[in-house]
């Protein structure tokens, strides 16, 4: 059979598997493996349409204060299962990727050095890896991208999947990993078959796993031990395994060129694990139980034996819901850690018509929770409101829950928000709008088996900011990956951005604070001209100015002598959309 054939077979496999796969709310309690084999291909699948590559974000949207960015300029492709990372011993350096479809299958690979002011797309590529490893195949599809970082070597991991095809009926599901000594900018991978974490093989006509190999291994999560301790430098990997039946971790010692056996951290019919690593080195996973509908956590010192399961909440419907809102949705939760040992964890439930997002910490190491919290109901902006697809990040006694909230499943208010945490998660103060304009979810799905927006959203914090990736629909672009900044440190509390992938970096803003004129330093790839505009907190636009730029690095020169002592937004844009704002602090 040709690849094309290949591809219209496992195409067609996972069309009937959406047509027969009931509710889970109808459900048995065990599902068999097969049919999660197939919403596993229909998962791994997802064929995406392309999209007026003429239409962009608006340049409308530069007029207000709370600002996010595309990360992809100017592209058609479909985007979803964003990854963030941070470097521990430097919050600087940073490098993101998401899945990219359109064109083939790809993980687009971004880092920056100066805390997200600036970012440059590395040439790592994970399709020419596909290729030296099976010539001749076709990508079929994949996703799940992640990363981790070693604090005590200075090395970034970083793990996706691929589904390919190319020999008969046999399909190839690998989970690879690479890593970085340059913060992102290089990547190297270990030569044969020591770069897959695990590998299955499945009859595409069937959709049956062949008996060799780990099996499929989906749904990965990457964290590393930090702690100083026994097991510093250990990198972990969790992952759904249909074999084994559960929940489970791999990991890699320090001077190991491979990841070791498979080891059982939960059994039963799982999705959805996170791991992390606290500062005592003690390893969690919490995950969803398809089983009974419920979220979990387990415990490990030592990577091999897991305590018993602490339930964490009884769901509604966590799994398998389309429709609700947009095309996929399902329980995805997210798990971390803050800087006295406490656990944050996140996820969305459903009842058939409405969304939720829930929030509970637990201060014993996951033994015990707290009662789980409907995130929509945590500040009085939220009244009325229902919330879905979060994200949590802690550091220190700060904890970030960014998500989407709308009024209504069928309306066009979906927004996204972050709220702050000062205290460990016991009280959040108002939450901060980050997206400029809202998508109409409801649009996407007469064409659900072509837009994806990922299950899930990803952000990392320092001390002060907070780094969030998260994908939506405005404008009728389908599913876009976008990026904010957020500083809790800031007296205004403001949003700072950059494009990730423009041609044009703004490099910095000084004075600041400034009195009379303010420079922006800027280097660009190409001739173009840009519009600066200095808005205030409110929005409301004070000063713009256009300017031309040529190729290279330039200063460009802004008038603020008629502004009032205060804090102002300062936003760059091109014919592309908004390039980066900046904080800019007037003084008289």
């Amino acid at each position: 059979m040709n690849t094309r054939l290949k591809f219209i077979a496992l195409s067609l496999l996972c069309a009937a598997a959406m047509n027969t796969i009931p509710a889970l709310a109808q459900r048995e309690k065990a599902i068999p493996k097969e049919e999660r084999i197939r919403e596993m291909l229909q998962e791994k699948t997802q064929q995406y349409e392309m999209v007026d590559k003429n239409r962009d974000i608006s340049p409308a949207l530069k007029t207000t204060s709370s600002a996010d960015q595309r990360v992809s300029i100017g592209s058609s492709y479909q985007e979803g299962e964003v990854s963030i990372s941070i470097n521990p011993n430097d919050s600087n350096k940073l490098v993101l990727s998401y899945m990219q479809q359109g064109g083939g299958l790809s993980f687009p690979m971004y880092y920056s050095s100066d805390g997200g002011t600036t970012w440059k797309k590395s040439l790592f590529n994970t399709n020419n890896i596909l290729s030296n490893d099976f010539p001749g195949h076709s990508v079929l599809g994949g996703g799940d991208p992640t990363f981790t970082w070693n604090k005590h070597a200075d090395t970034v991991y970083f793990s996706w999947i691929y589904l390919s095809g190319g020999v008969a009926d046999t399909a190839y599901f690998t989970l690879n990993w690479a890593y970085s000594y340059d913060d992102g900018r290089t990547w190297n991978i270990k030569p044969s078959s020591k770069h897959f974490i695990g590998q299955g093989f499945l009859n595409i006509s069937t959709g049956t796993e062949y008996g060799r190999g780990d099996g499929i291994c989906d749904r990965e999560w990457l964290a590393i031990d930090n702690s100083g301790g026994a097991h510093q430098g250990r990198v972990y990997c969790s992952f759904v395994n249909f074999i084994q039946g559960g929940e489970c971790i791999k990991f890699k010692e320090p001077n190991a060129d491979t990841f070791g056996t498979i080891h059982i951290a939960a059994r039963g019919t799982t999705q959805f694990g996170n791991v992390e690593v606290d500062q005592s080195g003690t390893l969690h996973v919490s995950y969803g139980s398809l089983d009974d509908n419920a979220i979990y956590h387990v415990s490990s010192t030592d990577g091999v034996s897991f305590s018993a399961p602490h339930k964490v909440y009884d769901g509604l419907n966590l799994f398998g819901q389309t429709g609700i809102v947009h095309s996929r949705e399902n329980a995805a939760p997210n798990l971390a850690v803050d800087g006295a040992g406490n656990l944050h964890l996140v996820w969305s439930d459903f009842d058939g018509s409405s969304v939720f997002a829930f929030y509970a910490n637990s201060t014993d190491k996951g033994v015990t929770w707290s009662t789980p919290k409907r995130i929509a109901s945590m500040s009085a902006s939220f009244a009325g409101k229902q919330a879905f697809m979060p994200t949590v990040a802690a550091y220190g006694n700060n904890v970030s829950i960014s998500v989407t909230a709308i009024d209504s499943a069928t309306d066009d208010s979906a927004r996204y928000y972050q709220l702050i945490s000062t205290d460990n998660g016991k009280t959040f103060g108002t939450p901060a709008l980050l997206s400029l304009s809202a998508t109409y979810y409801p649009e996407y799905i007469p064409s659900s088996p072509n837009y994806f927006f990922g299950d899930y959203n990803r952000s990392v914090r320092t001390a002060c900011h907070t780094y969030v990736l998260w994908e939506d629909g405005r404008n009728n672009l389908g599913p876009k990956v976008y990026f904010a900044r957020t500083n809790q440190c800031s007296p205004a509390n403001v949003t700072e951005l950059t494009a990730v992938s423009s041609a044009i970096q703004v490099k910095a803003v000084y004075p600041n604070p400034a009195s009379d004129k303010a420079t922006i330093d800027i280097e660009s790839d190409k001739a173009e001209q840009v519009t600066l505009t200095i808005n205030d907190i409110t929005g409301k636009t004070l000063v713009q100015q256009q300017a031309n730029i040529h190729t290279g690095a330039q200063q460009i020169s802004l008038n603020v002598a008629n502004l009032s002592s205060g804090i102002y937004m300062l936003s760059v844009a091109d014919a592309s959309g908004l390039i980066a704002t900046r904080k800019l602090q007037v003084i008289r």
